[in-house]
This record gives C-alpha cells, sequence and structure tokens, in this order.
C-alpha cells in the first residue's frame, strides 16, 4: 500500500505537467504549472522533500533520490524559463513517474 501511495502522492503529481510540455515554445503558464508540480508539491514543500517523507528505506529508490536532487539543482534555470533546464527537469520527473510506477507495481 505504501508503495501505491508514493507512486500516487509524487510519482503521478510530479510529471502532470511534464508529461504534456509541447515540443514547441514554452508558454510561461505551463513552466509556472511545472513549477508547482516540482517545487511546491505541497504548500511549502519540494516533491523531493515529499518523496523523502513518504518513502520506505529501500536501495531501489535512490535512483529516484538522484533524479530528485537534479531537479532541484535545475529550480532556479527553470524558474528563469531557460528551455533546456525546463525540458531537463521534465524529462527527469516523468523517469521519476515511471520509476515510481514499477515500483509500485513491484509490490503486486
Amino acid at each position: 500500500m505504501k508503495r501505491s501511495r508514493l507512486y500516487h502522492d509524487v510519482g503521478k503529481y510530479v510529471a502532470r505537467t511534464a508529461r504534456n510540455l509541447p515540443d514547441g515554445k514554452l508558454e510561461h503558464d505551463l513552466v509556472d504549472m511545472l513549477v508547482r508540480d516540482l517545487y511546491q508539491l505541497r504548500p511549502g514543500r519540494r516533491a523531493s522533500e515529499v518523496f523523502d517523507e513518504e518513502r520506505e528505506p529501500d536501495a531501489r529508490l535512490e535512483e529516484v533520490r538522484q533524479f530528485f536532487i537534479a531537479i532541484d539543482k535545475l529550480e532556479a534555470r527553470v524558474r528563469e524559463y531557460d528551455e533546456a533546464a525546463v525540458r531537463g527537469a521534465a524529462a527527469l520527473a516523468i523517469e521519476v513517474e515511471r520509476r515510481l510506477r514499477d515500483y509500485a507495481r513491484a509490490a503486486t
């Protein structure tokens, strides 16, 4: 159950905007939504903090933690609408979702 909750509470929400970014020009509204998903998942809480709080001790989650470290390092550039940073953070978020989904499925 905890694995499914981790996937739902973190994985799905961290990638919801990332999955829908267009290939062309990035609108500021979409980037702002991505910022909320990654750095304000809960009021005043970044997605990485929620992940750390909800995860169980399991070595398989360490790679996911590394993705969050990379996402957090991109924050200033993402907030400045730097396209490479936005796309990089979005790709990492999608990978976080995929890994957490696989982790949840492995429990069944």
